[in-house]
């Protein structure tokens, strides 16, 4: 049976620096991608995906992103593409959703200098 709706997340809360990530659709066995919402309150350091292109919409706040070599600050209503592959950061107080496609494998995420 396909699964359509995802009541309350899956329930799993990821932590790290002074990000806190609540996913709501995870893994390849449900779709291409994967949903999660998420609060920072700092700093998130350089990190590359080697799997996964990242969107993020942020709904509340704002932040500055490095993505690359690029800087630019990004508030509420704004999208900011990762593509995989590219060293990205973020600096800030904000609420936003991140989209990972194909899903997010923490063993594909590798910390950047």
């Amino acid at each position: 049976m396909a699964m359509y709706r995802f009541p309350n997340s899956d329930g799993v809360i990821r932590r790290f620096a002074d990000v806190e990530i609540t996913n709501l659709i995870t893994g390849a066995a449900k779709s291409a991608f994967s949903l999660s919402v998420a609060t920072l309150r700092g700093v998130h350091p350089p990190t590359v995906s080697r799997l996964s292109d990242r969107a993020y919409y942020i709904v509340e706040g704002s932040l500055m992103f490095t993505v690359a070599t690029e800087k630019f600050k990004a508030a509420a209503g704004d999208a900011v593409l990762v593509p995989k592959g590219a060293t990205h950061a973020m600096e800030g107080t904000a609420q936003y959703v991140v989209v990972n496609a194909p899903p997010f494998d923490a063993t594909a995420e590798d910390a950047a200098s």
